[in-house]
């Protein structure tokens, strides 16, 4: 037996036994290659996409701190195009009846018990409007008995009735309205009559003194006032305030040539004056939500 037989036995052996383990497939059966699907993680993605290479699109920023500087548990993450306000409307942030003021106003009071022979005490009320306009109205009563230094009369003015109308500026109307800082303007009126007392005139040549006085004097005074003042809260409803006023009169009468030297609401001749009021609120309301502010712009 030469090797090319020896080799044709071997392959036969070889192939039977093939077809000896595997009894049941066809001749005709063949084996594909079947490769396994990837996991859907590991799915290849393209290297970028349109929104990547977008240079409009929205930056995402995330804040670690909240508006107070106080770390954050979780960053939190928004559109800066989105969340970021363009444009801030300087809009009201009380609705705009707001309540109403009642005060008293003792000022010239304690300016008495230090001796001031003159004074002006009024009731007032005002309306707030958005907590930013107060239309102002004081109806008060004035009185004199004064003797100034250096002259010879005593200025008695009967107690008179005044009234002012005006309004004040609130700058702080977006904050608490328990407080205000304002700046206002007034417009008085007053019809009043005064007399002039005990007029001591003296003769050097008689050596004699004379006593008299001017009664029934009567005028009509219109004035101005410009004023700043803070108004701050002590305890639930009431609240304390105080202005100082700049006073110029429009118009004052005379009668018989005599000029008053103390106008009820006005007060003397100088040019400035205080206030000090005792003040009760009513019906305040809360500040509006931030949504509905800006649905009424």
């Amino acid at each position: 037996m030469n090797r090319l037989t020896i080799i044709f036995l071997l392959l036969a052996a070889v192939r039977g036994n093939l077809h000896a383990d595997t009894p049941d497939m066809a001749p005709s059966d063949t084996i594909t290659e079947v490769k396994p699907a990837l996991p859907a993680h590991t799915a290849p993605r393209p290297s970028s996409t349109p929104v990547d290479i977008d240079d409009d699109k929205p930056v995402v920023v995330l804040h670690y701190y909240d508006k107070h500087g106080n770390p954050l548990d979780e960053p939190v993450r928004f559109l800066a195009t989105l969340d970021t306000v363009k444009t801030v409307k300087p809009g009201p942030t009380y609705p705009l009846y707001n309540g109403i003021n009642i005060g008293v106003n003792f000022g010239d009071l304690v300016l008495m018990a230090f001796g001031q022979r003159y004074g002006s005490f009024d009731a007032w009320a005002n309306v707030s409007l958005h907590n930013w306009v107060f239309p102002t109205l004081e109806v008060g009563v004035g009185y004199a008995n004064e003797t100034p230094a250096r002259l010879n009369y005593t200025y008695h003015v009967s107690p008179s009735v005044y009234a002012k109308i005006g309004a004040n500026y609130n700058f702080i109307y977006k904050s608490n309205p328990d407080y205000q800082f304002f700046l206002g303007a007034r417009v008085g009126f007053s019809a009043f009559s005064y007399s002039l007392r005990d007029v001591t005139v003296s003769s050097d040549f008689w050596n004699e003194t004379q006593h008299t006085s001017i009664n029934g004097l009567r005028s009509t005074a219109v004035y101005g006032e410009l004023l700043a003042g803070l108004q701050v809260k002590i305890v639930g409803p009431f609240s304390l305030g105080w202005s100082a006023r700049w006073h110029f009169l429009f118009h004052a009468s005379r009668d018989r040539e005599s000029r008053p030297s103390f106008i009820p609401g006005y007060g003397g001749t100088g040019p400035f004056a205080i206030s000090l009021s005792a003040i009760w609120t009513f019906g305040r309301k809360p500040a509006r939500a931030q949504e509905e502010i800006t649905t009424s712009e």
